[in-house]
């Protein structure tokens, strides 16, 4: 739980870009844990945050983006008094991240049950309060979000 003092305003957001490579998201997870310190997150839940967004970020990579050489990656991450979102987007192909092999939501099975190349999901939704994918239009969306109290 974050402390009540914030160094980010409510309303504040930021747009990250990077290339859709496992190199690149290491800068995307430096930069969350910093800014969710800055919020108010003790060391360990920061920790745990940039996990889970460097998780949902390898995920893109793997199943969405692999054949894509050129392609990118958004997030943004938008601060308001109640809630963090981060929101990922990408171009390509469509990954449904939260069921696993038809066999049910991944964010509802325990990790144990899981192959262990679904384990990031399980991290992630461990980790964030909402988790949601969906496809609009060409681009695959997943939101995650983490309340402030």
């Amino acid at each position: 739980m974050p402390a009540t003092s914030r160094e980010i305003s409510s309303g504040s957001s930021i747009i990250f870009r990077i290339p859709a490579k496992f190199k690149d998201t290491r800068l995307l997870g430096l930069s969350v844990n910093t800014l969710f310190a800055n919020l108010g997150f003790d060391k360990i839940e920061a920790y745990k945050l940039e996990l889970a967004i460097i998780e949902a970020a390898h995920n893109i990579v793997k199943h969405s983006c692999q054949e894509e050489k050129k392609s990118h990656l958004t997030m943004k991450f938008a601060a308001t008094d109640e809630k963090v979102i981060c929101t990922f987007v990408d171009y390509g192909k469509y990954v449904n991240y939260l069921k696993n092999n038809g066999l049910g939501d991944i964010c509802t099975t325990t990790i144990q049950s899981l192959p262990s190349d679904s384990r990031g999901i399980s991290i992630i939704c461990e980790v964030m309060d909402e988790v949601n994918y969906r496809r609009a239009g060409d681009k695959n969306v997943l939101t995650l979000v983490k309340y402030l109290s």
